[in-house]
């Protein structure tokens, strides 16, 4: 339900930060100069005030967290002009944000579930053929018409894995292993870096294991499989 108090509190208060700009820009260099002269000597007071104790510290409304988002992007010095919250909780307000915009965009978080007779498919055919890796289990659920046939990865969590504590000689072998092939092993990672307008970039990193450097990275907003 949508609480129209709050978004009209929210409005009216990105009202106030258009008129401050705008009467910004009506002042000449100079007066501009002691205003700001002006509103840093009653901030320093603040300040001083918060940090003894003899005041509390105030609370950002949605509209001011939102503004110092934008500001952070926008304004190279903007960590300079901050006294009152670290930058950190400027970063961890976009964070917020960006979680709440795509909790309202799309309700229904997670991918859907997979029915108990799927389920219970997938286990019948793990004992009935132990050697058939998820891949091929997938295989023989979309051959059996299986609607919603969950990807390899997702069956894999169904089966049982039996897995042996490594010795101290497999262990030894696996280090000396990367010791050795250093020079020639890469490692990839594929992440996604959200915009300040909640869009998504996606991002391939290649880094050497020799020398931590990196070897190739891209940047796109559409990717695709290569066919």
């Amino acid at each position: 339900m949508v609480d129209f108090k709050a978004v009209f509190s929210f409005v009216v208060h990105w009202l106030q930060i258009l008129t401050w700009f705008l009467k910004t820009r009506l002042l000449s260099n100079t007066a501009k100069d002691l205003e700001i002269l002006a509103l840093r000597s009653q901030l320093a007071l603040v300040q001083k005030d918060i940090l003894a104790g003899k005041m509390p510290k105030p609370r950002f409304k949605p509209a001011l967290r939102c503004f110092w988002v934008l500001l952070a992007k926008i304004f190279p010095a903007w960590q300079e002009a901050l006294v009152l919250v670290k930058p950190e909780t400027v970063i961890r307000w976009h964070k917020t944000a960006f979680k709440f915009f795509w909790r309202i965009k799309f309700r229904k978080a997670g991918r859907p579930q997979i029915s108990a007779q799927t389920i219970a498919l997938i286990k019948r055919l793990h004992q009935e053929n132990p050697l058939l890796s998820p891949e091929k289990i997938h295989e023989q659920l979309v051959n059996l018409g299986v609607t919603d046939a969950p990807a390899p990865n997702t069956i894999a969590k169904y089966l049982p894995t039996v897995r042996k504590t490594p010795t101290e000689g497999k262990k030894q072998a696996w280090q000396t292993f990367l010791q050795n092939h250093r020079p020639a092993i890469w490692a990839m990672d594929f992440l996604v870096v959200p915009t300040l307008c909640f869009k998504m970039l996606y991002v391939l990193l290649i880094v050497s294991h020799d020398r931590r450097k990196i070897e190739h990275f891209a940047v796109t907003a559409n990717p695709s499989s290569v066919e």
